[in-house]
């Protein structure tokens, strides 16, 4: 599933590409990503819209529109966003980006197309005129690039938390929005932080730590355009890959060698999630 990185990388893309524009038309191909509005009423509220900014909180993507105006995307498990798209050109193929998976179609009056393109259709698409409109925005909680987010806060979550796992704390979007399996076990073993530790055995020292290295993580794998794993599913605007794939130190490497001290790379159940470590440098 894209995480912050990915969902931010989409974000200033397209931004650059698409703020100032006029949607002439909408075609959709898969009504279930639409949420709470027929296609009918979706079509008919969003032609002739402007593209004021576009945004994000989490995980979700928000395109302001003119009038005013909130389109909301989240992009699921393999959701990817194409501007400019064009049918069959080399770059499509090259992606491997197929038109049959292409679900929602945006035409501009420049006559530019972008798509969104959703292999398994988890992707969820809204249209309101407040955020607070969405239940599951409206509960997200700190967002860890920002300010507000820092060693006092991420402490106070913990010991608001003595219970949970501290990777489990970490994916909760209702108390950090936009971690997810990735970059929970990349930054738990850069801070050399156990994955099944609990919360209430972390010192202060340690959220220092952890902070630090939540925004040093997430700050790099954006500068890469975030991570294309091994299904190969997220793509940027332009249908290439993330990179931050090839700077992965723990996540779906176990039994590998850790790069740190060479024990070989475990890995353990949380919550369902693979949680990968190192025995040798995040002790229990």
């Amino acid at each position: 599933m894209p995480e912050l990185p990915e969902v931010e990388t989409v974000r200033y893309e397209l931004a650059e590409k698409i703020i100032g524009l006029k949607i002439r038309k909408i075609t959709v191909n898969q009504i279930k990503m639409l949420k709470n509005i027929s296609p009918a009423k979706f079509t008919s509220r969003l032609e002739g819209k402007t593209i004021k900014d576009v945004l994000r909180k989490g995980k979700y993507i928000i395109v302001d529109l003119v009038p005013k105006l909130q389109l909301v995307i989240h992009l699921g498990m393999t959701g990817i966003l194409i501007h400019p798209h064009i049918e069959n050109t080399i770059k499509n193929v090259r992606y491997s980006i197929k038109s049959k998976h292409n679900h929602l179609i945006f035409v501009f009056t420049d006559n530019s197309r972008m798509v969104f393109n959703d292999v398994r259709r988890f992707g969820k698409v809204f249209l309101v005129r407040h955020l607070t409109e969405i239940d599951s925005i409206k509960n997200l909680g700190l967002e860890p690039l920002d300010g507000e987010f820092n060693p006092e806060s991420l402490f106070n979550i913990i010991e608001m938390n003595p219970k949970k796992r501290i990777k489990s704390l970490m994916m909760n979007q209702q108390l950090i929005a936009g971690l997810g399996n990735i970059y929970a076990n990349e930054v738990l073993y850069r801070a050399g932080i156990h994955p099944m530790r609990l919360a209430s055995s972390l010192a202060e020292n340690d959220a220092v730590i952890l902070c630090k290295q939540i925004k040093h993580v997430l700050d790099r794998a954006i500068q890469l355009k975030g991570s294309t794993i091994s299904d190969g599913a997220f793509r940027d605007t332009d249908g290439k890959q993330g990179k931050f794939r090839q700077e992965i130190m723990v996540y779906a490497r176990k039994g590998e060698k850790c790069l740190k001290c060479h024990n070989q790379i475990e890995m353990v159940k949380i919550d369902g999630r693979s949680s990968f470590y190192c025995p040798g440098c995040q002790k229990l």
